[in-house]
């Protein structure tokens, strides 16, 4: 049986880990004096520091310093330090009981071993009882710590030398914790070294325009910045290269002598701080925008486009469409596909205006040449951003807008065309059939455009798309020349075909300019949009002509359609040319379509359309005769209420010549006569209140004013009449009667006898109440005429607007008025500026002077310089000294007034607020 070794006692294991610590303590005390000559050579670097005496020096020069310095330092100590003894058992143990304070060298005890080696096991067992009373009465030991041993000498350089670094921290102050990072860390600079001078600030990607976003040292107010943003930074006086932090720098520049200009590109939210050496110049947090993919959805159901007066399905395809993006749309477009797999997806560009952020909107593309037009096809909405961005909307079903052709040669033409597209059957198949064609009646120039194309279509190979675009462009053609060969004649079919190549030219170019954003700077693109519009112009003309032409031999008159000139076209392609030249190719593209929709309906006219049509033509022109003379005869209202307002202002002129010399006690006028003593209109509340009071005039004046009075009696009387006639005229075109001229013919005979009775003030009232009535009376016209025409012109919207008129004064109207005063069909009329003419007679009734005139008593920028009524209204009047001194005493005036308690609290309120613009 074996012996069992005891385990080794706690006890004995806290005094194995005591005498480790006190082995290491020992050996601190004797390596403590290696350390001596290095500290002080490390505290007199460190003075040197703080006196920035290694930063003086070159970079190079710093590093070869400090790098000898401490290779010295560490090959001092490692030589020292390797020379030290290890302490004893012995020795360990005396430090032990130095440290714990034992008596005797109890420790000794353990040290000893049993006599013999060969003990049993109750021997061994009874010497380790021993050693454990042993360890027991000992009690708790300790290692103690390392014990200085410093010489007077050691103690005095000690001192000096932290006093030395006391002084020299006291120097450098509150850098002294950089001076000592720059000291012990070549290439760093500390903060007695100028900063450097910054120049930052953030450019705006393409796709988020805006002004450059400048950033000062440590800006905390950045807005979110779009994702793509430009840092750029300049640099001067820098005794380094700068460093970026928290993004990376995409261009470094050297401008000159320690100039840096870097630029670098943000994606990232987070902090950006810029450095010199070691110094931060410059801290700015940096908020990225989030820039999503485009919301693009179907805004309805998609599918043949219903047109709007028949309610018919058209040719046309409808692609309702919503976008938005919050850095706008740069393309989108509509991807369609068959169903099935035939032939390639068709990709159908919606046009744009410029990059919008959120649009809608129903494009109504042409299809109908498409192979699949008529079929059940499957789209998608494919969406770009500006911000390089896309995502597609979910795919919809629908079918296809698709013409109808009655021709069974124009019918066996597309169906030919669409299996040859689609791949269902092979060119040389396919120009056997075309050969078979020929032999079906028809005309000479059918029949050779029919042999050409059956002698090439041998060569038709879907690979080559110019070639194959070529052959089933002319097959799309000549199945509408066909189609239109049939209805209306060959000289008629001819000018379809010129219209349609026409448009289909203009279509592309618009085309190009949307997908490439091409502007129309150059002369070159001016110049071909020009001959493009002119192109499309004539030929739209000469297919009007032949409508016009074929009513004169059905014994249909048509009259003038009363525009500036005989080309009815000119307005549309006018706004179109327009809107091209602004960069407005979505509007450019509607207008195109407009006007294809008109040619479409021109070729659908029958005689019944053409009838309607030169009924509402003459319709339109009585319209015009009607609010020509009503032009006419507010005109002519304005002239009498100028005459007698010339004639009030020279008898209250005349009557006021004797009393300007004679002061006016303000105190004792009403608070209306005090604002127009200021230029001020009084409040409408209040000179309804309160009977007007009549100004003096001068007898003598108001007699030698019978010969103008007598004339514009007379002249009242025959207005009076053709308001009756007007009014009689209107009721029996448009049948609805306009009520407006009753009034006015009443308020004409309120003046005509206020002008016999010689009462100028109450002729000046009735008359401008004419104008005003006059002014509805137009109104109502407008109204009444567009609702009697509204259903003759629902079926004849092949008939454009007419050009903007030219008024008066030698200005256009713009298109986009023209367009806003008439109706979707083309009854818009040049002559809708009556507003014009009743508004100036308005005005005039206003102003209390008649209309202005440049020359007396005014100035040579048209402001009045008279006193008096001459310049009431005149809100850029120059008062002289005295004028300045009678609105101080008005306002004081004013002030005494609103303090008065016992006036009414309307008053009151209404004085407060006029004292609030003094």
């Amino acid at each position: 049986m074996t012996e069992r070794t005891p385990q080794t006692p706690k006890q004995l294991r806290h005094l194995s880990s005591v005498r480790q610590r006190a082995a290491r303590v020992i050996w601190f005390e004797r390596a403590l004096p290696a350390f001596k000559y290095p500290a002080i050579l490390l505290g007199i670097y460190s003075i040197s520091c703080l006196l920035r005496l290694p930063q003086s020096l070159p970079d190079i020069l710093h590093f070869l310093l400090e790098a000898g310095l401490f290779i010295a330092v560490i090959r001092y100590l490692w030589l020292k330090l390797r020379c030290i003894p290890k302490a004893n058992a012995e020795q360990v143990d005396r430090r032990i009981e130095l440290a714990s304070g034992l008596a005797h060298n109890p420790l000794l005890t353990l040290q000893d071993k049993p006599a013999t080696d060969r003990t049993s096991a109750d021997q061994n067992a009874l010497w380790v009882t021993h050693i454990q009373q042993t360890l027991q009465r000992i009690g708790p030991l300790k290692a103690g710590l390392p014990k200085l041993r410093i010489t007077t000498q050691t103690r005095k350089l000690s001192a000096g030398l932290v006093a030395a670094v006391i002084i020299s921290f006291a120097v450098a102050g509150s850098h002294g914790p950089s001076r000592l990072w720059a000291g012990y860390v070549p290439g760093q600079d500390d903060a007695d070294t100028p900063m450097p001078t910054l120049q930052a600030w953030v450019d705006l990607p393409s796709y988020a325009p805006g002004a450059p976003i400048f950033l000062n040292q440590n800006s905390s107010a950045i807005p979110p910045l779009p994702e793509g943003a430009h840092f750029s930074a300049v640099v001067s006086n820098a005794s380094g290269q700068p460093r970026l932090h928290g993004a990376a720098i995409t261009g470094l520049e050297t401008l000159g002598a320690g100039s840096w200009k870097l630029q670098a590109t943000l994606h990232n939210t987070r902090t950006l701080r810029l450095s010199v050496r070691g110094r931060s110049i410059g801290s700015w947090p940096i908020s990225i925008a989030p820039n999503p993919a485009p919301v693009v959805r179907w805004n309805g159901k998609p599918g043949p486009f219903r047109d709007t007066l028949t309610n018919d399905p058209s040719w046309r395809t409808a692609l309702p469409w919503k976008v938005e993006q919050p850095y706008g749309i740069e393309s989108l477009e509509a991807i369609i596909t068959a169903p099935d797999g035939l032939g390639a997806a068709r990709h159908v560009r919606i046009p744009l205006n410029q990059h919008p952020k959120s649009a809608a909107g129903t494009a109504q593309p042409d299809l109908s040449d498409d192979p699949l037009a008529g079929m059940e096809v499957a789209a998608t909405l494919h969406a770009k951003s500006v911000s390089g961005k896309e995502s597609q909307s979910q795919t919809v079903h629908f079918r296809l807008g698709a013409r109808h052709f009655t021709d069974p040669l124009a019918r066996a033409l597309v169906a030919l065309r669409a299996r040859l597209m689609l791949g269902k059957e092979t060119p040389a198949d396919a120009s056997k059939e075309l050969f078979l064609l020929t032999e079906a009646p028809s005309s000479r120039p059918v029949l050779t455009t029919l042999t050409l194309l059956a002698t090439h279509l041998p060569d038709f190979t879907p690979n080559a798309p110019e070639h194959a675009e070529a052959i089933t462009g002319a097959l799309w053609n000549l199945a509408l020349y066909v189609e239109d060969l049939k209805h209306d004649g060959p000289e008629t079919a001819n000018a379809a075909a010129s219209v349609r190549a026409a448009e289909e030219a203009l279509r592309q170019y618009l085309n190009n300019l949307s997908a490439t954003d091409q502007g129309m700077a150059s002369l070159e693109a001016q110049k071909t949009l020009q001959n493009l519009t002119d192109a499309l112009k004539s030929a739209l003309t000469y297919r009007m002509s032949l409508l016009f032409k074929r009513a004169a031999e059905t014994g249909v008159i048509m009259p003038s359609s009363g525009a500036a000139n005989s080309d009815p076209f000119s307005a549309p392609l006018a706004q179109l040319h327009s809107q091209a030249m602004q960069g407005q190719a979505e509007n450019a593209l509607k207008t195109l379509q407009d006007m294809e929709d008109m040619a479409e309906h021109m070729r659908q006219a029958g005689p019944e359309d053409v009838l309607n049509l030169a009924q509402t033509m003459k319709a339109q022109a009585e319209a015009r005769l009607d609010r020509s003379a009503l032009r006419d005869l507010i005109r002519r209202e304005t002239e009498l209420l100028d005459h007698t307002q010339q004639r009030l202002s020279a008898a209250h002129k005349a009557a006021q010549s004797t009393q300007d010399d004679e002061p006016t006690d303000i105190s004792k006028m009403s608070t209306e006569d005090l604002l127009k003593q200021l230029g001020m209109q009084p409040p409408a509340s209040s000179s309804n209140n309160k009977p007007s009071q009549t100004l003096p005039v001068d007898e003598k004046t108001v007699a030698s004013q019978a010969p103008q009075r007598r004339e514009d009696h007379a002249l009242q009387r025959a207005l009076t009449v053709l308001d009756g006639v007007l009014g009689q005229h209107t009721q029996d075109t448009t049948g609805k009667k306009a009520e407006a001229f009753d009034k006015a013919k009443a308020d004409m005979l309120t003046a005509r006898h206020a002008l016999a009775e010689r009462h100028d003030q109450d002729a000046a009232i009735a008359e401008q109440k004419v104008l005003d009535d006059l002014k509805q009376a137009n109104q109502q016209m407008q109204k009444n005429q567009k609702s009697s025409s509204g259903d003759g012109q629902s079926k004849l919207s092949f008939i454009p607007p007419s050009p903007p008129s030219h008024k008066p004064d030698g200005s256009q109207k713009s298109s986009q008025q023209s367009q806003g005063n008439g109706d979707q069909s083309g009854s818009s009329d040049p002559d809708d500026d009556d507003d014009d003419d009743s508004g100036s007679g308005s005005s005039s009734g206003q102003s209390g002077a008649g209309k202005p005139s440049q020359g007396k008593n005014q100035d040579p920028l048209g402001r009045s310089m008279g006193e008096g009524h001459d310049g009431q209204d005149s809100d850029a009047h120059i008062p002289d000294k005295n004028t300045r001194d009678r609105a101080r005493d008005i306002e004081q005036e004013l002030r005494r007034r609103a303090a008065d308690r016992t006036r009414p609290q309307s008053e009151l309120d209404y004085l407060q607020r006029l004292l609030k613009s003094f």
